[in-house]
């Protein structure tokens, strides 16, 4: 007992610094909170202003030519959007028809991506970005919200697509 009271009496700023660490712990879940739920939040006019910036972006993307730093410099990043890569498994099961005649309507260069899966990814971005979920449906299914999509082939753009708006 008396190592104990010796031991307190020589810490006596433990109970200070437990209680300034639990504040700033809770101060650090609270910042963080806010920033994820920051897209949650937009008001309209907001969401509106975002995807005209995207559409704006995506109008300034030629296929063949822009490359994936290009998309970052037109302000197509993870950073300001909650995009999603998908490998070239992905890209399959993204662009997957249901039959061979729209396999065979497939753009020339997404067909390329199935030959060649290894070289190919794709960048989705949903155009509503309060909604996040699967986004792995098959293309032929109906997507629920608008997507943006970027197919890259060795680092440039092959395709692009935007459907739902």
């Amino acid at each position: 007992m008396g190592n104990q009271i010796r031991w307190r009496d020589e810490h006596h700023m433990l109970p200070l610094v437990l209680a300034a660490s639990f504040v700033l712990v809770t101060a650090i879940a609270i910042a963080v909170a806010i920033v994820w739920s920051r897209d949650t939040n937009m008001d309209d006019q907001e969401r509106i202003t975002s995807q005209a910036a995207m559409q704006r972006a995506y109008d300034r993307v030629v296929p063949g030519k822009t490359t994936q730093a290009e998309l970052t410099a037109f302000g197509l990043d993870s950073s300001r959007y909650k995009m999603r890569i998908l490998s070239g498994l992905g890209v399959q099961e993204y662009f997957m028809p249901r039959t061979s005649s729209d396999f065979d309507r497939l753009d020339p260069a997404v067909r390329a991506c199935f030959e060649n899966m290894d070289r190919c990814r794709a960048l989705v971005f949903p155009l509503d970005a309060s909604i996040s979920g699967g986004f792995m449906s098959a293309n032929a299914a109906q997507h629920e919200t608008g997507r943006m999509v970027f197919l890259l082939r060795n680092g440039r753009v092959a395709y692009k697509s935007m459907d739902g708006v």
